[in-house]
């Protein structure tokens, strides 16, 4: 299809054609499989500002949206997700039709950005119910543990807090706290108080794993005393034995 722009247009003249008319909407979401990787980067763009504006505008192209995930370049893949995030709320489904192409965002190797996007999107999905957010909760733990330190991971540490603090599952909760429990404990600065927030949401497994962690250090310090003792009294018969053969 030719397209009544190019990316010298200013984007500003693009994204007004569109509001007022939905062929050159049609073009804009066609342009997402261009294969000239500026002209999709170019339509990505525009398809964010549309969203933003009025994400009903664009509700009917929810297909090549999710298509365009699928592209090389980091720019269209969260331009997609940010406009994924836009429908979201009067289309919720789209969350779960995009699912796969998600969670190949969500380990994306070249954007950190990507990766917190797709993040975002699962959580705050997760968060409008038990069911949705036991759904998302395999991928966010995994990615939890993945990126632990990166430069992502507190934002990531925000947008948890934030599904736990909507309408998730409390099998999700008490598993968030599990796996946050040492950070709670140990961490330091806001990667300590984040910890303890989450703690928050179910602080009956946290007092339960400290219990767990108390007799755990308990029965390995018993352990080393009674290792120690059996030495010492290995060494003392030794001694004996060798006097009584001298």
């Amino acid at each position: 299809m030719k397209q009544s722009f190019c990316t010298d247009t200013p984007i500003e003249d693009t994204i007004k054609a569109a509001s007022s008319c939905v062929d050159m909407r049609k073009e804009l979401a066609e342009a997402l499989g261009h294969k000239s990787r500026s002209v999709r980067e170019y339509a990505s763009q525009a398809m964010v500002e549309l969203a933003r504006d009025d994400a009903q505008q664009i509700q009917d192209f929810a297909g090549d949206i999710v298509d365009a995930l699928n592209r090389p370049e980091s720019l269209t893949r969260y331009s997609m997700i940010e406009v994924i995030g836009e429908l979201a709320d009067a289309q919720p489904k789209l969350v779960m039709d995009a699912h796969e192409a998600l969670q190949d965002c969500l380990y994306d190797e070249d954007s950190g950005t990507v990766r917190l996007y797709a993040f975002r999107i699962l959580a705050r999905y997760g968060a409008t119910g038990s069911a949705r957010s036991i759904k998302v909760w395999p991928d966010l733990s995994m990615a939890l543990r993945c990126f632990h330190g990166d430069s992502e991971f507190m934002a990531m540490m925000n947008e948890t807090i934030k599904m736990l603090d909507g309408r998730a599952d409390i099998s999700v909760k008490e598993a968030a706290v599990e796996l946050f429990a040492f950070d709670a404990e140990h961490a330091r600065g806001e990667m300590r108080k984040k910890a303890e927030a989450i703690s928050e949401f179910a602080p009956e497994v946290l007092a339960r794993i400290n219990r767990e962690n108390e007799e755990k250090a308990k029965a390995a310090s018993a352990a080393k005393e009674a290792q120690k003792a059996a030495a010492e009294a290995d060494a003392e018969d030794a001694e004996e034995e060798e006097s009584t053969h001298s």
